[in-house]
């Protein structure tokens, strides 16, 4: 009989890849990310029952005012969201994710808007 080999650990790269990763990450996590801006950030909006929309985000306090022709400006403040934003009050509500926005006015039909480009 010879000698036995020794056996391979399959684990063992897998085990140095899932290490390593964590310490990128770890890492990552030491670079402290930029604070948002607290300049006011406006938008445009064009809606699919023919409006527009003006649209400025503010962070003190997080609101957003809604500027919309024929009506009177809206100050929304915010409320929380699963994913994306919303803002709401009093009835008219504007959430939305990246560049759409769902807008609804009390008394109106709740309409999607795409950000002008």
């Amino acid at each position: 009989m010879g000698k036995p080999k020794p056996r391979l650990n399959p684990g063992g790269s897998l085990m140095r890849v899932t290490v390593l990763c964590a310490a990128f990450a770890l890492g990552a996590c030491q670079t402290p990310c930029p604070p948002p801006s607290p300049d006011p950030i406006t938008a445009t909006y064009t809606c699919v029952d023919g409006s527009d929309l003006v649209v400025t985000f503010t962070r003190a306090p997080d609101a957003a005012r809604v500027v919309q022709a024929g009506y009177v400006t809206l100050d929304l403040p915010a409320r929380s969201s699963a994913s994306g934003y919303r803002y709401s009050d009093g009835g008219a509500e504007l959430r939305g994710r990246r560049s759409e926005t769902m807008w609804v006015r009390p008394g109106a039909a709740e309409t999607l808007c795409r950000a002008a480009r």
